[in-house]
């Protein structure tokens, strides 16, 4: 059984050289915990109920002090119920030292803690209301994030962005069905069966503020759409091939500019480059000009390092342009994914190649038409690369504008003066709160009963 009380502790950083590493903790006893650990500086730690607090610490004596010493630490210290997760949370800056991180997270468990699960201090702070689905999943997103792009997006999606605005959408959604229920519920008390609960009026207003939702749905789906144009999220087109074949010379021909260094050297690419590619009909995709990756061993570390990155590229493409010249007789020497594979024939002006594939020239523009279009065509066979998080997201909006739709026509009607259902208008609208409810993780029983109650002050 899950508890968000249970005195926990991890590492927050990853493992690896640097300067500071971080240790976490949380839970009910932090307090007690953070004496044996650590001997605060003055101020000291935060009590329960103040602000949080920057204290400067050692190890303490009698327990790590005694095997490593007076070692300087700093502790970010939230004493609860605030803060990030809503209860007690210390992060733990300390010497980026392996096996003293151990050290700490072993003597916390020692004294009561355990080590936390996967993603837990994330799911405390979103069962504490600290963050939404949306931006709970977004943290996964930023440590997933292999593109400044990708970083963009989730960095948005922590901060709130879209789901920012469709917390707002609901929540004025839900006001809009508390008004409407409470009416439906209480109109035996003060209007006969045969009048329509709702006045022309009110269907007006009702009418204004269903439309206005819409609206910001739509804007949130054209945002969400828009996601899709950023290289995070588009199909990767990889250029391979052996050294010096023109693929950086068929790269910058493609693209329309010289974004790539060009030289009759091999190896003068050492590192990748990419750059966006706009199909003249179809999907975009992003186009990686990789180092050349030579036959037999490979002796120069700079060398290897930059075969090391472009198998790297290769193994996250979507679709592999094998690049050829006219004059080798031999391919890349390497295992390609099981992906989409166009074969090129580089410098075809120079000799007259016999092997297959798309025969190109950049120098006269043979074959460069010929390639975009067998680039789009196995771009768009491509499925989308859209975030978990991004597809239920798009997913609630449309399933939540879907029953605004529906719902619509009837209220404009009753505006109009024509009689309406409310009860069907309020499970209309129930079915567009709890789908957004499902993209924030939201519940909409406690809200929708509180909303009644504290709105139209029952039992005055």
């Amino acid at each position: 059984m899950f508890s968000a009380h249970e005195l926990i502790v991890a590492p927050a950083t990853v493992p690896g050289p640097g300067v500071r590493a971080i240790v976490r903790l949380a839970g009910d006893g932090l307090d007690r915990l953070l004496s044996r650990l650590f001997t605060a500086i003055a101020p000291g730690f935060a009590a329960a109920g103040e602000p949080a607090r920057v204290v400067g610490a050692r190890l303490a004596r009698g327990g790590l002090g005694d095997a490593w010493g007076a070692v300087p630490v700093t502790v970010l210290h939230w004493p609860g119920p605030g803060g990030p997760i809503g209860g007690p949370l210390a992060e733990v800056q300390l010497p980026c030292s392996a096996p003293l991180v151990a050290a700490v997270v072993a003597e916390a468990c020692r004294h009561g803690a355990r080590l936390a699960r996967g993603g837990e201090f994330t799911l405390r702070a979103f069962l504490a209301c600290r963050l939404d689905l949306l931006q709970a999943e977004a943290v996964l997103g930023v440590v997933d994030a292999r593109t400044p792009e990708e970083l963009a997006a989730a960095l948005d999606r922590m901060a709130g962005g879209a789901g920012v605005a469709l917390g707002t959408s609901r929540a004025a959604l839900l006001d809009l069905l508390a008004d409407i229920e409470a009416a439906i519920d209480f109109a035996d008390e003060t209007t006969p069966d045969a009048v329509p609960v709702v006045d022309v009026a009110a269907w007006r207003a009702i009418a204004a503020r269903l439309e206005a939702e819409q609206r910001t749905l739509a804007e949130v789906e054209a945002h969400l759409a828009s996601r899709g144009a950023g290289s995070g999220d588009l199909p990767r087109v990889v250029l391979v091939g052996r050294p010096n074949v023109g693929k950086s010379s068929l790269f910058n021909t493609l693209v329309g500019r010289d974004a790539a260094l060009v030289a009759d050297e091999a190896g003068t690419t050492r590192d990748w480059i990419e750059a966006r590619l706009d199909a003249d009909s179809g999907p975009a995709c992003v186009l990686v000009d990789l180092a050349g990756v030579p036959n037999g061993a490979i002796e120069d570390p700079l060398e290897a390092a930059a075969v090391a990155v472009a198998r790297e590229q290769v193994a996250r493409a979507d679709v592999v342009v094998v690049c050829r010249d006219a004059t080798a007789a031999a391919d890349c020497a390497w295992v390609l994914p099981e992906v989409s594979r166009i074969d090129v024939i580089t410098r075809c002006d120079r000799a007259d190649a016999g092997a297959a594939g798309i025969r190109t020239s950049v120098r006269d523009g043979t074959g460069i038409g010929a390639l975009r279009s067998a680039i789009a065509t196995a771009v768009a066979a491509v499925p989308p690369r859209e975030s978990p998080a991004t597809l239920r997201m798009a997913v609630g909006v449309a399933a939540a504008r879907a029953a605004l739709a529906a719902v619509l026509p009837d209220v404009r009607a009753a505006a109009a003066g024509r009689p309406a259902d409310e009860a069907v208008v309020a499970a209309d609208i129930r079915r567009a709160v709890d789908a957004l409810g499902e993209v924030t993780g939201a519940e909409i029983g406690t809200d929708l009963l509180d909303r009644i109650f504290s709105r139209h002050c029952i039992g005055k």
